[in-house]
């Protein structure tokens, strides 16, 4: 996922749950132009309720730049160990324009392409782009997103995430996450539900420049789908985390 992606991950955009966006959206607009890059290692990919990683270990590289303007652009890319070997799962890019607002809120707005392969929850290669619009503060984000190729030709999509964050001790954050996508044609083949739902639970605690997050995740309605045969959506993932 990129960096941005990580309110953390977004991302599941981002990776780790995407319940980390808010915190990505507080450093928008740094004070200063600068690159940042973080390491991270799961027990599971997950991307909105599925594994992108067909259940099995991964590792994202995620690498940004943020402009005094406003204006970032990131990139990442996730490898998984598969049965077969250490495989290119998932890829992506977004870039965007951040505002600060009264009251220390961020309106966030931008363009994610991103692309699966190997292990990922999809019949085949797919990707899609989306754009996004967001405003977030201290302990509440929300984003809207709007696809017009989600993993299909013709596919239009929105998908509405709220994510949260509580601060009960110093170091200490615990995560909330929620997000709902409807398909506005054709229900696509690979789905039997016009509306996907999912979420996330967890708790962060750094250590150093080492972030640590243990969540609870899954989605409905549905099964998952990876090598195979149907699995659960719901799981329990570790993420480590070193920014640099």
């Amino acid at each position: 996922m990129p960096v941005r992606a990580w309110w953390g991950r977004q991302n599941a955009r981002a990776r780790v749950p995407e319940a980390l966006l808010a915190l990505a959206l507080l450093g928008a607009v740094p004070a200063r132009a600068q690159w940042s890059g973080q390491v991270s290692v799961t027990n599971d990919e997950r991307w909105r309720g599925r594994s992108i990683s067909a259940g099995r270990p991964a590792a994202t590289l995620s690498l940004g730049y943020d402009d005094r303007s406003g204006i970032y652009a990131d990139a990442s890319a996730t490898a998984a160990a598969l049965p077969e070997g250490a495989a290119l799962v998932s890829a992506g890019v977004d870039a965007g324009y951040a505002w600060r607002l009264s009251g220390g809120r961020v309106l966030d707005v931008g363009v994610t392409r991103r692309e699966f392969r190997n292990g990922a929850t999809t019949p085949r290669a797919a990707g899609y782009t989306e754009a996004y619009l967001g405003i977030g503060g201290r302990s509440l984000s929300a984003r809207l997103h709007y696809s017009p190729d989600y993993l299909w030709r013709d596919t239009s999509t929105l998908y509405a995430a709220l994510d949260g964050v509580v601060r009960p001790a110093p170091g200490w954050r615990l995560l909330a996450h929620g997000g709902a996508m409807q398909f506005l044609g054709t229900v696509p083949r690979y789905s039997t539900d016009r509306t996907q739902f999912d979420y996330s639970l967890g708790v962060a605690r750094r250590f150093g420049r080492i972030d640590g997050q243990l969540a609870w995740t899954g989605g409905a309605p549905g099964t998952d789908f990876y090598r195979g045969g149907e699995h659960a959506r719901r799981a329990v993932t570790l993420a480590l985390s070193l920014g640099f």
